[in-house]
């Protein structure tokens, strides 16, 4: 029995001892696999660590404005640099606000509806909002969100970008296509219009509607100009027209348009003294640009519009208008043609009819036809009509209106008020001018037809030009311009006609004044030059005159140059500007005043030097830098050679 129990205890024993050691074994592998599991959590830990640490690096340096918004609490978690930049706000500053505090108030309900959609598909955006930043300015933006969730919030997160410039080009954009398709509507009406009034209606409502302006009219200048007619208006009261009706020519802004050819613009009519109308003022006007009809240098007609509200017409507006100006002046030059050409078919079926009556005269008859026949072929080329009006047609009135108001000064100047003896001084003045542009005509006219008589004599140049400088040193000691005559040759002789050269120098000297501001200079310089320095400018003088070039060169040539700092001209213009009736240059820059800075006459001063200079076997040229760099026309003649008689 004892012995039974001793195998007992020692088969426990040796049971226990095997137990405690699975156990210690069993405590050892479990403790190695939690150390385990800790290290593969710090890993874990670690990688989502570097995780989030490289999402706020994306956030942070993105180029564009990022932002986290919390769906419930309706603020804002987080925004980036570009964000901070953008807004101007700091992220300690952002995290306080709402998200909808960062925008304009009636952008309000957009701004739910683009949040409200986002929650229910997942991703929405919002164009043009405008936001607002901390200093107070606005900026218009586009959002584009898409919702998630970050650390167990609900967010919405997206970009925001500042489109502000793109909308302005896009609005500029809209507004040239605008302009275009106005000048293009326009164009097609003048090129189809054979019912004036008809096309002046169409073109007028066009403007109003296109430009969204409160109204606007035509004035048609009537009487060769000295009277105004209130044409055509859209959106004027009564009261208001029947006072237009009453403007003149150099009254008001639209009669110095119809006077000068030059736009007239106001940005509030309420505050412009120059408004002679008070029906406009009670009307309500503010915003007013006019703009000439222009055809052949001459003012036909005025189109001008008007705004009651706070509007300011732009640069881009008036330059509008005035292409269109251009485009309406040569329409009613060609109805005025057409009803002379109209006028001219009666006289020519009147011949007709007397050539039936009477056969006995058929000669006398066909002789006259073939007059009408020869009158409607000059018509269809405006330079031989305008020479030949100006010629047959202007001559005798003019010298009617000259001797009348030279009698009405000498006679009965003390009898008339100041009133009166001023419309006498603008009668002469403007006479005066006709008779010179007439005289300018005809003398083109005859260097066209080569019949202008030209004396051959020996000429001093330094004398001719001394005599010019003293002729002209009042005007310029008037307008405050430096006249100098420098490095002139003074042993030098021409052949030619002194009279001739002498207007023509003078035409030269007489426009580098016209287009000079006060306070600049003009400068009278000669050098001779020997023929192959005449030859060796051939590339550069060639396009002012070939033929020059095509004949054999003198020996050689004096060369005057007449320099000043006026106000330049452009590089396509240096060629044309001796073309008959070529004015360079925009309207809105000149006068018609031939004595202030910028006058300008009908185009004929530079041909008619450049006709006498060539008769004289010379060239003539001009250089310039470009606009207000002034320029220098210079003159080339040949030298008349010591044996020479």
């Amino acid at each position: 029995m004892t012995a039974v129990f001793l195998v007992l205890a020692c088969v426990g024993a040796i049971l226990a001892f095997s137990w405690a050691k699975r156990s210690k074994a069993e405590a050892s592998r479990l403790q190695q696999q939690l150390l385990a599991k800790e290290e593969s959590c710090r890993k874990q830990a670690d990688i989502i660590e570097n995780y989030r640490s490289r999402d706020r690096q994306l956030v942070q340096k993105a180029s564009e404005a990022l932002f986290i918004f919390d769906q419930e609490e309706g603020a804002l978690l987080e925004v980036n640099h570009q964000a901070e930049n953008l807004l101007g706000y700091t992220q300690e500053e952002v995290t306080r606000m709402t998200f909808k505090g960062l925008f304009s108030r009636e952008h309000h309900q957009r701004l739910l509806r683009m949040l409200s959609t986002a929650l229910k598909e997942g991703a929405a955006g919002i164009d043009e909002i405008k936001f607002h930043r901390k200093d107070g300015s606005q900026f218009i933006g586009e959002i584009r969100t898409r919702t998630g969730s970050m650390n167990g919030r609900k967010i919405i997160y997206g970009t925001i970008r500042d489109v502000t410039q793109t909308i302005n080009l896009q609005l500029e954009l809209r507004r040239h296509n605008r302009h275009l398709t106005l000048l293009n509507e326009i164009s097609h009406r003048v090129s189809e219009g054979h019912d004036l009034p008809h096309t002046l209606e169409i073109i007028l409502d066009e403007v109003v509607r296109s430009l969204a302006i409160s109204g606007g009219g035509i004035f048609l200048l009537e009487q060769r100009g000295t009277e105004m007619k209130l044409a055509l208006h859209r959106n004027i009261p009564d009261y208001v027209v029947e006072e237009l009706g009453r403007i003149q020519p150099g009254i008001g802004l639209a009669g110095k348009v119809a006077e000068s050819g030059r736009p007239q613009l106001s940005p509030n009519l309420q505050k412009d003294h120059r408004r002679i109308s008070s029906a406009v003022q009670r009307d309500g006007w503010r915003a007013f640009l006019a703009v000439p009809f222009i055809a052949e240098e001459e003012p036909l007609g005025v189109l001008f519009i008007f705004d009651r509200g706070s509007r300011v017409f732009s640069r881009d507006d008036v330059r509008l208008i005035q292409a269109i100006g251009r485009q309406i002046g040569p329409l009613l030059k060609n109805a005025e043609l057409l009803d002379e050409l109209q006028w001219q078919h009666r006289l020519n079926f009147a011949s007709l009819r007397e050539l039936e009556r009477s056969r006995s005269a058929l000669r006398e008859n066909l002789e006259q036809l073939e007059q009408h026949h020869r009158t409607l072929q000059s018509l269809s080329q405006m330079k031989s009509a305008f020479l030949s009006l100006a010629s047959h047609e202007l001559r005798t009135p003019l010298t009617t209106i000259l001797t009348g108001a030279e009698l009405l000064q000498t006679s009965t100047r003390e009898k008339l008020g100041e009133q009166e003896k001023r419309v006498l001084e603008v009668i002469m003045r403007g006479s005066l001018r006709l008779n010179n542009i007439v005289d300018d005509l005809l003398e083109a006219a005859r260097l066209e037809a080569k019949a202008l008589y030209m004396a051959k004599e020996a000429i001093n140049p330094l004398e001719m030009i001394n005599e010019l400088i003293a002729e002209f040193r009042p005007t310029c000691e008037e307008h405050r311009l430096q006249l100098e005559l420098m490095d002139f040759p003074e042993s030098c002789t021409l052949r030619g006609d002194a009279h001739h050269l002498k207007r023509a120098f003078g035409r030269l000297l007489e426009n580098a004044i016209k287009f000079t501001p006060e306070g600049g200079w003009v400068r009278i310089t000669g050098h001779p030059l020997r023929q192959e320095d005449v030859s060796a400018l051939a590339p550069m003088l060639r396009p002012f005159s070939q033929s020059f070039f095509d004949g054999a060169l003198t020996e050689s040539y004096l060369q005057v140059a007449i320099s000043d700092s006026g106000i330049g001209i452009e590089k396509d213009d240096l060629v044309r500007i001796f073309d008959k009736f070529q004015e360079v240059g925009d309207i809105s820059g000149h006068s018609t005043s031939q004595a202030r800075f910028g006058g300008k006459g009908v185009g004929l001063g530079l041909a008619l030097a450049k006709g006498v200079i060539e008769t004289h076997e010379g060239l003539i040229w001009v250089e310039s830098a470009g606009p207000a760099q002034g320029c220098c026309f210079s003159a080339l003649l040949p030298l008349t050679g010591p044996d020479e008689s």
